[in-house]
């Protein structure tokens, strides 16, 4: 009986590629029929059940209730699993009979995601199965249960990104103009460091500053320095053409008690290019494959950026890829299963 794991309507499949979509398809290929409750936000998908692949479905549109009754006649022989990562849902997933209740723990339930808090100890105590991306998250959810709380940190989608290893021409600038680039990719979220990417520009006027991804909470970039471009989203498939031209991968996130559990997805990502990674010191990311940056490390222009252990980063991509990830999880929900 293969398990069919279910995701409630929370996040848009296509918005960004995060932890619950390379989770689900990773557990997909492990013959896991993994269905995904698609907000369907811009309208790409006709509304109703589709499959990506064989184990992969899209619910675009559909209520999570109706996803697990199409799942229970689909499959009736298979057990079911709601899998979930928004707090508040434990009071929905409560009232449906399922076999497996898997909490996601993914964020600090507090900053941005404080209206979090009030559901997550009720998400904890009434969740079967509980993981967690990062140490300090797996302490706060054992805060409020005796049973074991998993440490399944974020991966990597090594086959997608280690096409940024080769160079891809892009013929616009500021990517054919023969100056390093610094890049960011991902969310233009209240956690970048706005003070310090500006002071990194005018820092590094020899530079071009490359930002791609969606505002969340935000009207725009506001630079100060003429040597930075926002370029908004672009397709998950694309991602690596425009990695593949950064000459330092950036992660400026602001060091506050949020960003203490944040292990990011881009981290890993950005290894699989192989280009050396300039971060913020975030306590989830090992400082030996960055180099650790502050507003008080940009004095100067002549500022030395060095570009040390390409095989190494690589090398740890490779080695934890999302089937990892998506294996270990794998193990944890057979035993629970087995066991009851």
């Amino acid at each position: 009986m293969k398990p069919i794991i279910i995701y409630p309507p929370t996040i848009d499949w296509d918005h960004l590629h995060q932890r619950p979509q390379q989770l689900l398809k990773a557990l997909s290929q492990l013959d896991c029929l993994c269905v995904f409750c698609n907000i369907n936000m811009h309208r790409r998908y006709s509304t109703g059940f589709s499959y990506m692949s064989d184990n992969l479905v899209l619910a675009n549109g559909i209520h999570f209730s109706k996803a697990l009754q199409w799942s229970r006649t689909s499959y009736p022989q298979s057990p079911l699993i709601a899998y979930f990562t928004y707090p508040p849902y434990i009071e929905h997933i409560m009232g449906l009979h399922v076999d497996l209740i898997l909490f996601d723990s993914v964020d600090e339930p507090i900053d941005e995601f404080a209206s979090w808090l009030p559901s997550y100890a009720k998400a904890v105590q009434n969740s079967h199965i509980i993981i967690a991306s990062a140490h300090s998250l797996v302490k706060r959810a054992g805060q409020y249960t005796k049973s074991q709380v998993y440490l399944i940190p974020n991966g990597c989608d090594y086959n997608h990104f280690q096409a940024a290893q080769i160079r891809h021409t892009i013929d616009y600038e500021p990517f054919n103009r023969g100056r390093p680039i610094i890049g960011y990719i991902g969310a233009i979220a209240p956690w970048l460091d706005r003070n310090l990417i500006n002071k990194m520009g005018h820092s590094l006027p020899d530079y071009e500053f490359v930002f791609i991804g969606p505002l969340l909470h935000q009207k725009g970039m506001a630079f100060t320095s003429s040597n930075m471009y926002y370029f908004g989203p672009k397709n998950y498939a694309d991602l690596p053409r425009y990695m593949s031209n950064f000459s330092y991968c950036l992660i400026p996130f602001k060091l506050t008690e949020m960003t203490m559990g944040v292990n990011p997805v881009k981290f890993w990502e950005y290894l699989a290019s192989g280009n050396p990674i300039l971060s913020t010191p975030l306590p989830e990311i090992p400082q030996k494959y960055v180099t650790v940056i502050t507003e008080d490390t940009f004095y100067a222009s002549s500022i030395k950026l060095e570009n040390v252990g390409r095989e190494e980063r690589i090398k740890l991509a490779r080695d934890n890829s999302w089937t990892e990830r998506a294996s270990n999880l794998l193990a944890i929900i057979k035993r629970k299963l087995e066991c009851g």
